[in-house]
């Protein structure tokens, strides 16, 4: 018999759902999607607030209301001066990308709704990350890799691009995807994890 969802996590990122499960919490997944291109002159923090809400609004449209699980959708974006760096289309893309971000700091924004119950929260987490200079011969290794592929700003700080990173200002897994202390703080704040904390956490690291 499968237990019953915590959270029902409107995204297909792979990311999100690792973290979210790490906790303990057993998520429904249910993807959704919305057009991703930005309006002329739109900042980048208004940007992911809307898709945030837009994806709240497609997830609700799609799903069986009233549902008894809280709803959560998020959209995390890579920020470097004004402009919003999305995810690379091939690989000279994401070439460009790291080279601007190297030796550099910039920000990574991620804005989440929270649904239950006939209530929300939005809230907009935002992390200042500076990278080192990278080398060509290391550049090219990563690209190669492949790990820049279907990553905002062509990079993963969780996987090799943490090499990268010289410091990061804030929440540490709100540039992997969620930042997991805001999450969970809101959704218990709607009272929508009976359940959590689990009576013992699993898998932590030693």
């Amino acid at each position: 018999m499968k237990p019953t969802p915590d959270l029902i996590l409107a995204s297909a990122s792979p990311r999100r759902r690792e973290l979210l499960e790490r906790l303990g919490l057993v998520l429904r997944i249910e993807p959704v999607d919305v057009d991703e291109t930005p309006t002329a002159g739109e900042k980048a923090r208004a940007y992911a607030q809307r898709l945030a809400a837009e994806k709240g609004d497609a997830a609700l449209a799609r799903l069986e209301l009233p549902t008894p699980l809280p709803i959560l959708t998020a959209d995390t974006v890579v920020v470097l001066g004004d402009e919003i760096l999305g995810k690379p289309a091939h690989q000279d893309e994401a070439a460009s990308m790291l080279r601007r971000l190297a030796g550099r700091r910039h920000e990574v924004m991620t804005a989440y709704r929270a649904h239950f119950a006939g209530r929300m929260v939005d809230r907009v987490v935002s992390t200042g990350v500076t990278f080192r200079s990278l080398d060509p011969a290391e550049l090219r290794a990563y690209l190669e890799c492949g790990e820049w592929q279907g990553k905002a700003g062509a990079y993963a700080i969780q996987g090799i691009a943490g090499a990268f990173a010289i410091e990061v200002h804030g929440s540490f897994s709100n540039v992997v995807g969620l930042p997991l202390a805001e999450v969970i703080a809101d959704l218990r704040a709607l009272e929508a994890l009976p359940g959590y904390p689990p009576p013992a956490f699993r898998g932590g690291t030693r």
